[in-house]
């Protein structure tokens, strides 16, 4: 187990491959193993690192973290793995992080690939939002069942247009994990619910940004892709086809694609 003291906290990570330095940040509850799918296929062009964000999978229970919190520790790991400047992608959750480590630490970033960012969420909201947010609230505060509130933001999050979801076919051991931390996604999801980073300083993000969406997503991801679209009009959009929001497990190789080929 490789670990690295970044920002006070310890964050568990792993390396692949070689060439230019890849950041991956995770959504909220992941843990490393969701990459699995991705990350030799990356390593073939970039030195890839991925983490374990605080109060996730391996890394320091810090569950009161800020979301700006995790932007701090990033940028600190990148400077202890001597990997300063970097390209990063952010999904989801991770896709608000690499947003504000791209307007708070500029010099750390040279390319953001985002994949369906859960910035700005209570912004657009559609019914199956408002549903989920519902569901979840009431199984949390209710039932007093953490792990059910975050099981129902799971299942809604990677659930496809055209019926189920991508969270029931993991593999036992990686939801396991998820549900292990549940006590932080659910206090990671009320932070979401904050307009976070700020409008001015997603405007303020000057490096090439290209946002990675599922035409299988809910609608409020592509209401969310479009906000972003509009606030950096020199970003890219490429939709894959097959692929909700966990985007990188429905369809690895065009996901990889998007990523090698920008």
């Amino acid at each position: 187990m490789a670990t690295v003291k970044a920002n006070g906290v310890e964050l568990y990570y792993e390396e692949r491959g070689s060439g230019p330095p890849l950041l991956l940040m995770l959504g909220t509850g992941a843990c490393i193993d969701l990459w699995t799918p991705v990350i030799e296929r990356l390593a073939r062009s970039y030195r890839v690192i991925a983490y374990d964000r605080r109060g996730f999978g391996s890394s320091s229970t810090e569950p009161r973290a800020r979301i700006a919190d995790h932007a701090v520790d990033a940028a600190a790991l990148l400077v202890a793995l001597e990997a300063s400047p970097a390209a990063v992608v952010g999904w989801s959750a991770g896709g608000v992080i690499a947003l504000d480590l791209a307007a708070t630490f500029p010099e750390s970033v040279t390319e953001l690939f985002l994949a369906e960012p859960a910035v700005h969420v209570a912004t657009h909201p559609r019914l199956g939002t408002l549903m989920m947010q519902a569901q979840s609230w009431a199984r949390r505060y209710l039932r007093r069942d953490t792990v059910a509130a975050a099981q129902t933001m799971y299942r809604w999050a990677s659930s496809h247009t055209t019926g189920g979801n991508a969270y029931d076919r993991l593999p036992q051991e990686w939801r396991d994990q998820m549900t292990g931390h549940a006590a932080s996604t659910v206090r990671e999801m009320d932070q979401l619910i904050l307009p976070y980073p700020s409008r001015a300083a997603i405007r303020s993000i000057t490096c090439p940004v290209t946002v990675i969406e599922g035409d299988l997503s809910d609608p409020a991801f592509r209401a969310i892709d479009a906000f972003v679209l509009r606030l950096l009009p020199r970003a890219r959009l490429i939709s894959l086809a097959g692929a909700a929001h966990f985007l990188h497990i429905d369809q690895p190789d065009t996901w990889v694609d998007a990523i090698v080929s920008a």
